[in-house]
């Protein structure tokens, strides 16, 4: 499997795991956590639908921005697959094409 294909399967997985149609998951997390990830994993959610693997390593660098400061407060299987989607966004990194190269590195890697 391609970095691009694991960071687009993790990313899914954090999605579906969290953004549910019947909103139980999200309503049952720490309110500081509900609020810090909501918005930027739907982010996560568009750009995996309609964005490119540029686009998604965006939304997923605002997301684990947003998602580390309050990583502590979460349910042991939503900080789990953060930490894996931080891992997978940080080996995409490493092995992006070298035309790649010359953008800024992701902070949070």
């Amino acid at each position: 499997m391609s970095a691009d294909e694991k960071l687009r399967q993790v990313a899914t997985q954090v999605v579906d795991l969290v953004l549910t149609e019947d909103c139980v998951y999200p309503d049952a997390l720490p309110d500081a956590v509900e609020i810090e990830i909501v918005t930027p994993l739907s982010a996560v959610g568009r750009a995996l639908d309609e964005g490119t693997t540029n686009t998604l390593t965006e939304a997923v660098g605002l997301f684990l921005s947003c998602a580390l400061p309050v990583a502590r407060q979460m349910p042991g299987d939503l900080a789990e697959a953060v930490t894996e989607l931080r891992f997978s966004l940080r080996e995409y990194a490493a092995r992006r094409p070298a035309a790649h190269a010359d953008q800024a590195e992701t902070p949070f890697l």
